[in-house]
């Protein structure tokens, strides 16, 4: 399949205009390459998962964080960017990324956790402008109410790790909203909402303290809320792929990209990462 077709059919799924102002997407590296066959599926490019498309022989990787972020002043291999850019050159190895357009996405991060907590989701909780069912993150209802305890454990089992929360202004929990990754800066849109809690990551505690009373703030963890990103990006490419009529094999790593360790229970937790990753 010719890349930049690939890219442009990827694009016009996943509109870089949904994505967040300064978000890198797009094809980040062409390596050399016009055509591609073998797609390997990440959520984090790692060196593992570098060497990983090399062995299956991979032409092209999508992958959800950018590598390249900030401007580059230098490719070296003393550090993991110019380390993992310098592998894929080599190899005529392409790099195309779907961030936060996947996270606007109706069927992107949010959602993808909000079916495995068995949640209906409503809408999304700030919704895009210009395009019809995009937006960040979304708001969601249970079938039947829980306490908060039931409610956390519940997203415990899911995103095997461990979770952080306050208390909020019910005992009750009937509608959340869910931003997967750093969605404190949506810490007022949830409020507004009017739901019981809000699930994200990566938050403060002066966050936790000023939500206090007012909203049941969750924080699931960054990897732990976005580890099913690479089963509905794999989906979404291998839709394309159909549509275009092209031989093109789509694969999903086998790598955790996961750098967090636990206290207690690593084993048991990355264990368990690593079982949703071959689902």
């Amino acid at each position: 399949m010719n890349l930049h077709t690939f890219v442009q059919s990827l694009e016009h799924r996943l509109p870089p205009a949904t994505a967040m102002k300064g978000d890198r997407i797009g094809l980040q590296l062409q390596s050399g390459r016009s055509e591609i066959s073998s797609v390997l599926v990440t959520m984090e490019l790692t060196d593992a998962v570098a060497e990983e498309a090399l062995e299956r022989g991979a032409d092209c990787i999508v992958a959800f964080h950018p590598l390249i972020f900030a401007p580059l002043t230098a490719i070296t291999e003393s550090e993991r960017v110019g380390r993992i850019c310098t592998t894929l050159i080599a190899n005529r190895i392409a790099l195309v990324i779907a961030h936060t357009n996947f996270d606007a996405f109706s069927k992107g991060t949010s959602t993808l956790l909000a079916e495995r907590l068995r949640l209906k989701v409503e809408q999304p909780l700030v919704p895009d402008v210009l395009h019809h069912s995009f937006g960040m993150g979304i708001e969601a209802s249970l079938d039947t109410p829980e306490t908060i305890m039931d409610f956390v454990a519940r997203i415990h089992s899911v995103t095997n790790a461990p979770v952080r929360r306050n208390t909020g202004k019910s005992a009750l929990i009937r509608r959340v909203a869910i931003v997967g990754g750093s969605g404190a800066s949506f810490i007022d849109d949830a409020l507004a909402a009017n739901v019981d809690a809000f699930i994200t990551a990566d938050l403060k505690y002066h966050d936790f303290h000023r939500t206090e009373g007012l909203l049941t703030l969750i924080d699931a963890g960054h990897y732990e809320m976005e580890q099913f990103v690479p089963l509905g990006l794999a989906a979404l490419v291998e839709e394309i792929a159909g549509k275009e009529d092209e031989a093109l094999t789509v694969m999903r790593s086998r790598m955790l990209p996961n750098p967090i360790l636990y206290y207690p229970n690593t084993e048991e937790y990355r264990s368990a990462q690593e079982r949703t990753l071959h689902h």
